[in-house]
């Protein structure tokens, strides 16, 4: 049985709290550090229920894991192992532990830019020896998207405890069309990934209005917390619920989502049902031929262009008419550079792919 994320840092921080012995733990303890633990990586507090914490304990006492960790309850109060030198890191691990490890090792691998969980990690760390040992072998079986170079992960731990903070930061930033980088004070709201690039949601103390601004992590040369701006929140950004609408991260404060109609055919209409455009897809029609007909309510942006225009020819912008255009506008320019008679395809010897 595969481990979440969630249950993985869960089961990690019930064990490192047991195994100190200089304090005593209740319920209510276990589950506090649980929701710290996770608030550290989520960037908000989601509080654990018992339910689910009674499950971990369940799934640490058992041995499906091959844990069958020997927690007891003291004065009907205290929760601790039996065993004080006990921990799930010291055991030999059976096929299914092993199984669920893996997995969730490959997970983690693909989180240390982010300190905060360093000791989650380190926990998990540990049984990837067990792993090695038993198996012979410590090649990865999954290999997730991964950005060689990607400048802008370094400083995502420091924006990532600003955010909880809620502490100003002051970043030096250059965009693109920039021909210098400038210090900007900004007040963080969100880290966001899309694309494996990561972005800045915040807010510019220099705005004049209320407004909310993108930065790109990889634009950004350096990052400080300015304490002599206190942090001011947008009372009109909801961090949870902002890009429900949205594809990708360019949306405006005031930006609302359009029904967006757009006919795919038969030979990309099994992936796009697959893998939809959005959570709002619905299929409104199916066509004997194959094709169907979608709909989404999304802010219409340039990810949402460009995500249509990579299925080329084979999806159709139906409404709202002037993102139609737009889109129409934008093939028709393409067109033009294919037709241009002045690259003739005898420029390019056979074989030749043009890389």
């Amino acid at each position: 049985m595969p481990l979440n994320r969630a249950t993985l840092i869960r089961i990690s921080t019930i064990d490192r709290c047991l195994q100190n012995h200089y304090r005593r733990w209740t319920i209510n303890d276990l589950i506090d550090a649980c929701t710290d633990a996770l608030a550290e990586y989520e960037g908000r507090s989601n509080p654990v229920s018992r339910r689910t914490f009674q499950n971990d304990l369940a799934l640490m006492r058992s041995d499906r894991l091959g844990y069958n960790a020997p927690i007891v309850v003291r004065e009907n109060k205290y929760y601790e192992y039996e065993d004080p030198d006990f921990s799930i890191t010291h055991l030999p691990l059976n096929d299914d532990g092993l199984e669920a490890l893996n997995y969730a090792l490959d997970i983690l691998r693909q989180l240390q830019e982010f300190p905060q969980l360093a000791l989650s990690i380190a926990t998990i760390s540990k049984l990837n020896e067990q792993i090695s040992r038993h198996t012979g072998a410590s090649v990865p079986a999954m290999d997730m998207e991964h950005v060689e170079g990607y400048t802008g992960a370094r400083f995502i731990g420091s924006i990532y405890e600003a955010v909880r903070r809620q502490q100003t930061i002051v970043i030096e930033y250059q965009s693109f069309k920039a021909r210098r980088s400038e210090a900007l004070v900004v007040y963080p709201y969100l880290l966001k990934e899309y694309r494996n690039r990561w972005f800045l949601i915040g807010e510019k103390a220099s705005n004049r209005v209320p407004q909310v601004n993108i930065f790109a992590l990889d634009r950004i040369h350096s990052v400080a917390v300015d304490k002599s701006h206190p942090f001011k929140q947008c009372v009109d950004f909801d961090p949870e619920h902002f890009f429900d609408d949205t594809v990708g991260v360019t949306k405006g404060i005031h930006d609302k989502a359009r029904r967006v109609v757009i006919q795919i055919d038969r030979q990309q209409a099994p992936y796009v049902e697959s893998k939809p455009f959005h959570k709002s897809q619905k299929v409104e029609q199916r066509f004997r031929d194959g094709s169907i007909r979608i709909s989404l309510r999304v802010v219409i942006n340039n990810e949402l262009e460009r995500l249509i225009l990579g299925y080329g020819c084979h999806a159709e912008v139906i409404a709202p008419p002037e993102f139609r255009d737009r889109l129409a506008q934008n093939i028709r320019l393409s067109a033009s550079k294919y037709l241009d008679e002045r690259l003739p395809a005898s420029n390019f010897s056979k074989g030749d792919d043009g890389y």
